[in-house]
């Protein structure tokens, strides 16, 4: 079963994503709030995917989370976000990011995005 940290400020959002990837039969292993939490439970807990807000509270946002969680942990991270500017999309262009979804999101696109990620990731892993 694939464990998957969600990484989302806004509590009914969270809520949703948390109802989704329950639904679809991965295991959540936590949601964080900020960035700074993401990381300790990427420390703590053996993540498989993590889904990331673009912007989250604290003094990192998703895509400075999400280089400093590629470095330390080669997790790899699905965005998820309204934001549709292309600075943001060009910063979001990291190792490991393995997609980018814009609210709202579906559960039928976020379990496809998620198999696809992580299958991808162990793909790179092997090679």
């Amino acid at each position: 079963m694939k464990k998957i940290l969600i990484v989302e400020d806004d509590k009914m959002l969270s809520t949703i994503f948390e109802m989704f990837v329950s639904d679809l039969g991965f295991e959540l292993v936590g949601i964080a709030k900020s960035g700074k939490l993401a990381v300790e439970i990427c420390k703590q807990k053996k993540v498989d995917v993590i889904l990331m807000d673009v912007h989250i509270n604290g003094e990192m946002d998703g895509i400075e989370t999400s280089i400093i969680i590629g470095e330390k942990f080669n997790i790899p991270v699905i965005f998820i976000s309204s934001d549709l500017s292309t600075d943001t999309i060009k910063r979001a262009i990291v190792k490991n990011t393995y997609g980018y979804l814009v609210k709202p999101i579906y559960k039928n696109n976020l379990k496809t995005t998620i198999e696809f990620a992580y299958e991808k990731h162990q793909f790179e892993i092997k090679n």
